[in-house]
């Protein structure tokens, strides 16, 4: 009962259902626009981005003073507990570059004397060099894709809408990381270039029902029976990923699981109203020319 309402709803409504992804992608660019105008940048980069320095304090409890103190010089300060216990094995204390080594040491000596720790180094242009190469990566998967469905579907407005898509679940997962708190890091770009493989899934499908099945029949049908099975999919996705959220103790897991959930959300919005309407509205227009020239 509630597909068959949500179908019909969908299918008088599905041109003004287009507005919905632009209202969202104008207020992702006008967050990112405030955020660049504040800060003077638009994401707040780990430490294997930005560069600096990591201390591995091996000490078997911290009091909060103990790490006000490192708080106060701008430092993060990261505990790290025994696998499904609160015991305390070490902490981390992550400080950028713009921290000499020599202070945070100073500071770790005089706040926990007599304790063994470990320091990392992180220089900048290792995380310059990771920062272009995932910039190249990005732009080569997007036109690839484009141009390989745009081939296999001999329609433009598969690469349009491929490449459209994919880039709004990257850049509004993006802007919702920046919102919550969430630093550009190896890890979280990793998710951010999953995403877009999520996006290609769907548009395959409804592509394959309503640009290359044999058989006619009313597009719109195909379109509903399309998104019947990618929702199945989709809700297998945020399931499977709620799951490893709420369950993983892991800061680097957790925040994986994170960005793929707020990509997985907003690719429901960009695909099914916008790249699923922008197709439907393609194929409706061709029928009808193809009606007029007959007659």
């Amino acid at each position: 009962m509630i597909y068959e309402r949500f179908s019909e709803w969908y299918i008088r409504n599905y041109k003004r259902l287009m507005i919905i992804p632009a209202l969202v992608l104008l207020t992702a660019s006008l967050f990112m626009f405030i955020t660049y105008r504040t800060t003077g940048r638009v994401f707040e980069k780990d430490l294997d981005l930005s560069g600096g320095t990591v201390a591995t304090l091996y000490v078997p409890d911290m009091s909060p003073v103990q790490k006000a103190v490192f708080e106060a010089e701008d430092m993060v300060v990261r505990e790290i507990r025994a696998v499904g216990s609160t015991q305390l094995v070490a902490i981390m204390v992550e400080a950028g570059p713009e921290i000499p080594e020599t202070h945070m040491v100073e500071l770790i000596n005089s706040t926990f004397p007599g304790y063994e720790y470990d320091l990392r180094h992180v220089g900048p242009s290792m995380g310059a060099s990771f920062m272009q190469s995932a910039t190249k990566a990005v732009i080569f998967s997007f036109l690839l894709m484009g141009l390989i469905l745009a081939l296999i579907f001999r329609k433009p407005i598969v690469a349009l809408t491929v490449i459209l898509s994919g880039f709004l679940n990257v850049f509004e997962a993006a802007t919702a990381m920046v919102l919550l708190g969430i630093k550009l890091s190896p890890h979280t770009i990793g998710a951010l270039l999953m995403l877009m493989g999520w996006s290609v899934d769907s548009e395959v499908l409804f592509d394959s029902k309503l640009l290359r099945e044999a058989g006619g029949g009313d597009p719109k049908k195909k379109a509903i029976n399309a998104m019947k099975t990618a929702m199945t999919m989709s809700a297998a996705i945020f399931a499977s990923l709620l799951a490893l959220y709420f369950v993983s103790t892991a800061r680097m897991v957790k925040e994986i699981a994170l960005v793929l959930l707020l990509g997985a959300f907003f690719d429901i919005i960009n695909t099914w109203f916008q790249s699923l309407s922008m197709v439907l509205w393609y194929v409706e227009r061709q029928e009808k020319k193809q009606g007029g020239e007959a007659s």
